[in-house]
């Protein structure tokens, strides 16, 4: 079963840029973040993107036939992990290789360079495209059901790393780059997740997204307007024991008959619905009461009965004494 960031990245790979300067964005966030050069034992030089994800290759292939018209070539391997494949995308030749890696501004003279150039990014389409690009590579997410937003890019490259960081907060993205072996670009939260997920062009996943947060964020209003109405029924219950208790106390001190009358029905209800609401209580009154109006009795008669209960103490006392 395909992983919510599986999905995404599928729905990635079928967006293609239109115009040349998107193509060359998101080719070169593709091969700085998973392509390598070789040196081949015939002393031929190898241009390769390696993954596990078919989808990737498959889109880098048609990106660069459809920008240099040049042909690449797929081996398929055993990654050796739980009978997983591995892709590699090879493109052979010096002069093939030098093309790509210059027009793609990775290779300057004989250098090869891990920054990102401010003219290839410098248009907003350009910008999501080049993410676009970085994330099919070497993005990934955590499933928005079981798990918090969680959303990363990795290299191990530092000069890369940063400009990631740099270019995903010039988008307003507010990233975070975290160091664990390699580098990790992150965001957090729903809302900025989502918006970067719109933003490289997975329209399918943000709605989707959307509608994750929005069924959770009601099960979370649910369980906590149950968790409210538990804690103000344990309250309620909790008063209303003590309240049966002192009356109880009063009556075993013959303390009842000095109440006033309105009290002494409220007492005698509440000993006879020890379960019931203040609402139930003011129900069976007569006339009938209002919660309010019961809850301002109840508070007289407590008052009351611990008046009435601490001169019963004393009065035991001094006889004693």
């Amino acid at each position: 079963m395909e992983t919510f960031s599986q999905r995404t990245k599928a729905e990635l790979a079928r967006c293609f840029p239109q115009r040349k300067c998107c193509i060359k964005a998101e080719l070169a966030a593709i091969m700085r973040a998973s392509g390598s050069l070789h040196l081949r034992a015939n002393r031929t030089y190898a241009l390769t993107v390696t993954s596990e994800n078919a989808v990737l290759i498959r889109k880098t292939l048609l990106l660069l036939k459809n920008y240099f018209q040049l042909p690449g070539r797929v081996i398929v391997e055993d990654s050796g992990r739980f009978n997983r494949r591995r892709y590699r995308l090879q493109l052979i030749g010096a002069r093939n290789v030098r093309r790509v890696l210059t027009e793609l501004d990775i290779m300057s003279g004989l250098n090869l360079e891990s920054a990102i150039p401010s003219a290839l990014v410098r248009a907003d389409c350009c910008r999501a495209a080049f993410l676009r690009g970085a994330f099919l590579a070497r993005g990934s997410m955590t499933d928005p059901q079981k798990q918090n937003y969680h959303l990363e890019i990795v290299t191990e490259n530092e000069e890369f790393a940063m400009g990631l960081n740099y270019l995903m907060n010039l988008c307003g993205f507010n990233a975070g780059t975290n160091f664990r072996k390699e580098y990790f670009i992150y965001l957090k939260g729903a809302e900025k997740i989502g918006e970067f997920l719109r933003f490289i062009g997975a329209h399918s996943a943000y709605l989707a997204l959307e509608e994750i947060r929005v069924i959770k964020g009601m099960r979370n209003e649910v369980n906590r307007l149950v968790n409210c109405e538990t804690a103000n029924l344990e309250k309620s219950v909790r008063a209303a024991l003590e309240q049966v208790e002192i009356i109880k106390a009063l009556k075993a001190k013959n303390l009842l008959g000095k109440l006033p009358s309105n009290l002494k029905e409220l007492a005698a209800l509440r000993l006879e619905h020890p379960e019931a609401s203040l609402r139930e209580l003011g129900e069976m009154s007569s006339p009938p009461l209002s919660k309010s109006a019961v809850n301002h009795r109840m508070r007289k008669l407590l008052k009351i009965a611990e008046i009435y209960l601490d001169q019963e103490g004393n009065e035991s006392s001094g006889m004693n004494h």
